[in-house]
């Protein structure tokens, strides 16, 4: 099994006992005998506490250790993904409702950016509240990132 789907499997696999987080995505960095892995974890009931990424991280820790992955030096890091990330996840739509957005998608096949409110999430498209009032339906298949902005 490839590490990355290694970590992401067993992630997924610690996460089914904590009811409402999911994985977000994982990334593996540095050379061999010093990665780092980062897993971002994200909850549809909010915030996620520095208490919950700590279990998680101690859960997914042992796993890897079980499993012999990397006899060597690793440092793994469990974190919600924070505003410089961009949303990977469905249902990380849902949960910043009512938060300004900035979204690049294909139209026509080319790239376009959008910003404004994010009004609705469906499970194949989200509406936005452009700056300029109006409603654009932008379907997932479409979007290439979004990004929640800073309230300020």
């Amino acid at each position: 099994m490839e590490e990355l789907e290694l970590i992401h499997t067993t992630a997924e696999q610690v996460l089914q006992d904590h009811d409402d987080m999911y994985l977000v995505d994982v990334e593996l960095k540095g050379s061999t005998g010093n990665r780092v892995v980062w897993i971002y974890v994200e909850s549809d009931k909010g915030n996620i506490s520095l208490d919950r990424c700590a279990s998680v991280s101690r859960e997914v820790n042992f796993l890897l250790d079980a499993s012999g992955w990397h006899n060597k030096k690793y440092t793994l890091n469990v974190s919600s993904p924070g505003l410089d990330r961009p949303l990977k996840d469905v249902r990380q739509y849902a949960s910043n409702i009512g938060r300004k957005t900035s979204v690049v998608y294909l139209k026509d096949g080319e790239p376009v950016r959008a910003k404004g409110m994010l009004v609705h999430a469906e499970s194949n498209a989200i509406i936005l509240q452009t700056e300029s009032k109006k409603e654009l339906t932008i379907p997932f298949s479409d979007i290439v990132e979004t990004y929640i902005l800073p309230p300020f």
